[in-house]
């Protein structure tokens, strides 16, 4: 076992030392909301249909909702592989107010690189964690999906029932004020993110090929920006 900790879940899901992680503070951009690898920034095209490296799902599956899926058309949907050994808190990539949070039951199927070659619609598939936050960027959905290994995912300002059977709509009323980098949730184990943004907002960081990014990095920023 590791020093300092009474079982492997407490090893993982250990929070950040104070600093070590700074949020970029600009009100226009978006920041990472987790560590891990960024595995690309994929339009949302006509049909609510997400093509990410030649593989196509659509958001009403991931969503397991097709209304708030057509508010995405025209955005963006980037996707953070979390690796074992990153860090496994989940936080706001900008100020918002949570509306609601989504538990989507599912699998706990294998997300990596290869897994998903052999299932495109892999993120659909697996158990989901949506939250569903109002904010300066419009509506924005980060989308804690589970994998193999992963005990279960926590939501940090509701309670939600780990893994399952039906779908979870629960309600924030009154909506939860967030602040940017604060905790949305806790994998128990890594796996992925998907952040959707509606139209309006283009790349900070590179998208041509996998790279590793940190909570609290700049990745976004609103298009009509200089």
């Amino acid at each position: 076992m590791q020093d300092g900790y009474d079982s492997f879940n407490a090893f993982f899901t250990r929070r950040l030392r104070p600093g070590a992680r700074p949020v970029d503070a600009r009100r226009d951009v978006l920041s990472a909301p987790c560590d891990g690898l960024l595995r690309g920034m994929a339009p949302i095209e006509r049909d609510t249909a997400v093509v990410a490296k030649g593989h196509k799902y659509t958001l009403g599956e991931l969503l397991a909702d097709d209304a708030l899926a057509e508010s995405f058309l025209g955005g963006l949907a980037t996707t953070i592989y979390l690796h074992p050994r990153d860090y496994h808190r989940v936080h706001t990539p900008c100020d918002g107010t949570a509306q609601r949070v989504v538990a989507v039951p599912g699998r706990l199927l294998p997300v990596t690189a290869a897994a998903l070659e052999r299932a495109p619609r892999l993120f659909a598939l697996n158990e989901r964690l949506i939250h569903v936050l109002d904010s300066p960027f419009g509506t924005i959905a980060v989308v804690m999906i589970a994998a193999f290994g992963v005990g279960h995912m926590s939501c940090a300002y509701r309670h939600i029932a780990p893994h399952p059977r039906e779908i979870q709509r629960v309600e924030c009323d009154p909506p939860v004020r967030l602040r940017k980098g604060d905790e949305l949730g806790v994998f128990h184990l890594g796996s992925t993110v998907v952040v959707l943004t509606q139209a309006g907002v283009r790349p900070l960081a590179p998208t041509d090929e996998p790279t590793a990014v940190r909570m609290g990095q700049p990745l976004l920023q609103r298009g009509d920006v200089a």
